[in-house]
């Protein structure tokens, strides 16, 4: 199964000296890889966001935060109380995901050639549809009923 972050990715959000990856836990890492991946593709195409090599660097980071918040829960689950830095990497994962659907942050690399989908706005009118005239949508509008710059 291929991974979407690497183990160095998720050692960085990890503690050095009480837990070092060794290697990744497939099934977890593919968990967090879907959700975050399924929520950001309201916003981009991901179709060929398939492992490490061309999936963004934020949202690997995403990835590899929930990944580590996720394990460090886990790990700790018999404790008394919830593991506050795990609780700490799942919500800033989760501000960053928002961030990205909301279109606060926008993924600025191009990983392995990526399209991120920059190149057009995602609204009506965009720079692509500036030239059209209403007429040239929909023909039953008729002739222009006024422009710009028009003196009355």
């Amino acid at each position: 199964m291929t991974l979407h972050i690497t183990v160095a990715e998720a050692n960085a959000w990890a503690d050095k000296v009480k837990l070092n990856f060794g290697e990744l836990d497939s099934e977890l890492e593919n968990a967090q890889a879907t959700q975050v991946l399924s929520r950001v593709s309201q916003v981009y195409n991901v179709s060929s966001w398939v492992d490490s090599s061309n999936t963004p660097s934020l949202i690997r980071k995403i990835i590899a935060m929930l990944y580590v918040g996720w394990y460090y829960q886990g790990v700790y689950s018999e404790d008394d109380s919830v593991n506050s830095y795990g609780l700490l990497l799942i919500n800033q994962a989760e501000t960053l995901v928002e961030g990205i659907i909301s279109g606060a942050i926008t993924l600025t690399d191009s990983a392995a050639g990526t399209d991120l989908g920059l190149s057009l706005p995602a609204f009506y009118p965009n720079d692509a549809s500036s030239a059209l005239k209403p007429t040239d949508i929909d023909s039953s509008l008729g002739p222009e009923k006024f422009s710009m710059g028009k003196v009355w």
